[in-house]
């Protein structure tokens, strides 16, 4: 048998042997999971930066095949992901607290869409309302352009890394401060003018919770 001969014969066997096939490497890959898992991230560890040129130098082809297979198979990924997220709710709940702690503490952007995208629904809240709007339209602005206005206005000693801490010391952490308290509103419309970006300001944590507080 030449070895064209010796190609095709396999591929005739593994084109009328699909199902039989996958259910052996299937039932392979369950027994030697750890093992397979293990050779995995020894070999990936190995060619970290193989992997991570490919990545970027194929990044467009990457995503249209990963966006041509989801098509081909988004009932049976849907079914599986809901399969998974029952059978591992701790688990999972366990990593997004974790991606959201590191997300904080790493990303200034995150940081502040979240930290001030509850303090605003918290505030509407307080005084009777219903938050309707999304926040960027409240705000006036985008959070990038509110990340830019704000270091506009930063102390020497203010940075993203000590954005809401506080000790009861002064510079040492800094809140985000309405220069109009909300508290003066006395109705909607106010209450959401009063939230405008141009009437937020860097503020010293000590100086904002224990001395201004709600005074203008």
């Amino acid at each position: 048998m030449t070895e064209e001969e010796r190609k095709e014969y396999y591929r005739k066997y593994r084109e009328a042997n699909k199902e039989k096939i996958a259910e052996s490497k299937r039932k392979y890959r369950e027994a030697n999971r750890e093992t397979l898992n293990n050779k995995s991230k020894v070999y990936y560890e190995n060619n970290k930066e193989h992997y991570k040129n490919y990545r970027e130098e194929n990044k467009d082809k990457i995503k249209e095949v990963q966006q041509e297979y989801y098509q081909k198979n988004k009932d049976e990924i849907k079914e599986k992901t809901k399969e998974y997220a029952k059978e591992n709710k701790e688990k999972l709940k366990e990593t997004r607290k974790l991606w959201h702690k590191k997300k904080l503490e790493n990303d200034p952007l995150y940081k502040i869409t979240y930290r001030f995208s509850n303090k605003l629904r918290k505030i509407i809240k307080q005084k009777g309302y219903v938050k309707t709007d999304k926040t960027i339209d409240i705000l006036g602005c985008t959070y990038n352009e509110f990340i830019k206005y704000l270091e506009t206005k930063f102390e020497p000693w203010m940075s993203w890394d000590n954005y809401g801490l506080y000790n009861g010391t002064p510079n040492y952490g800094w809140d985000i401060d309405h220069i109009i308290p909300t508290s003066s509103a006395t109705t909607e419309d106010e209450l959401l003018k009063l939230n405008h970006y141009t009437n937020l300001q860097p503020l010293c944590s000590h100086i904002n919770r224990n001395i201004k507080k709600d005074k203008y």
